[in-house]
């Protein structure tokens, strides 16, 4: 299997500010694609976690045998049977039990072929920690979750690096609705990033004022390990990821600072 395809094909697609960002990191009071949650869906709004973007990937090798690989945002970090070794940021090391226990229990769907589990690896060395811990202590928080049949996954392998990433930076990965990831979690016993609320699409705030406002009140952690310190922010998605934002203190207190 080419593990450069592997990797590109399961990076996980970078998330755009609620609002737009403009000079010296301020917010401008205008929608980031003047895309705002309009519809008649509801919203889905997640403590966004401070830590390291990570990735469980899990497939069937030539053998037919569960196998997988453990990656940063970027890069891939370890591959089972140590083939791959990288140390950043303790984030192969700590995701090993996780992955080494799911191996069994991942699917028994005969179709199939790659499940990417997305978490944030946070609390540790991260520049966050504080935040999560006093000890140093380490955790992740599941987000996301997309699979692949046998079918899928060979079609993807047959296009070229650059088309695989014009492929993913379309958002064309599958992943999980809400209640489907629910499932599999639930399923595969996985801590998730906590849900915070629930608001129908036009009730959400608009304005850069009322954004801030009603960011307020998520701003302690709900995932602290031995301490419970600042969250970073929230993320705001619906069902179907199709769109999903970043709403970030530090950007809106670097807005209205006077």
């Amino acid at each position: 299997m080419d593990l450069k395809k592997i990797n590109s094909l399961t990076k996980y697609p970078s998330i755009l500010t609620y609002h737009q960002l403009g000079e010296r990191g301020r917010l401008n009071d205008v929608l980031t694609e003047s895309s705002g949650f309009t519809g008649s869906e509801e919203v889905f709004v997640y403590e966004k976690v401070d830590g390291e973007n990570s990735r469980i990937i899990f497939f069937k090798n030539s053998n037919n045998e569960v196998d997988y690989l453990i990656g940063s945002r970027e890069e891939l970090l370890y591959a089972k049977g140590d083939r791959i070794g990288n140390p950043y940021g303790n984030i192969a090391e700590f995701l090993k039990p996780i992955a080494e226990k799911l191996s069994g229990d991942i699917h028994n769907n005969n179709e199939w072929a790659l499940t990417v589990i997305y978490q944030e690896s946070y609390g540790g060395k991260t520049k966050a920690s504080k935040n999560y811990t006093d000890t140093k202590a380490q955790g992740y928080r599941v987000f996301d979750v997309f699979s692949l049949n046998k079918e899928e996954l060979s079609n993807l392998l047959e296009l070229s690096q650059e088309n695989i990433a014009e492929w993913r930076d379309h958002g064309n990965q599958p992943f999980y609705a809400e209640e489907e990831k629910k499932r599999f979690m639930e399923r595969m016993d996985l801590e998730s990033v906590p849900l915070l609320a629930t608001i129908q699409g036009p009730e959400f705030p608009v304005s850069l004022e009322n954004t801030y406002s009603y960011l307020q009140q998520f701003v302690n952690t709900q995932v602290g390990i031995d301490a419970a310190g600042k969250a970073e922010g929230i993320i705001a998605r619906t069902s179907d990821r199709k769109q999903i934002r970043k709403i970030r203190f530090e950007d809106y207190e670097r807005t209205f600072r006077k």
